[in-house]
């Protein structure tokens, strides 16, 4: 079933969250200039970045690698 569509803001929009010994790192923009692929993501509706970011630094992800951080396009409207 889906549950809805839409797109992301580009990388530039991003906040990139790690975990280093258990202290949250956050970088402004993408990590790194890397050929990766976005493979899925997940959406919350959280009130504001930084309740973004607490959400991002509990991902299993972020101790291993990081985890990006984006706002969703606004609607299109027609």
């Amino acid at each position: 079933m889906l549950s809805g569509a839409g797109g992301l803001q580009p990388p530039t929009m991003s906040t990139t969250v790690r975990l280093r010994d258990g202290q949250r790192v956050v970088h402004d923009g993408p990590y790194a200039d890397t050929k990766e692929q976005l493979g899925g993501y997940f959406v919350l509706e959280v009130p504001d970045l930084d309740h973004a970011l607490v959400w991002a630094a509990r991902c299993p992800a972020a101790a291993a690698g990081s985890v990006e951080v984006r706002p969703l396009l606004p609607p299109r409207t027609a």
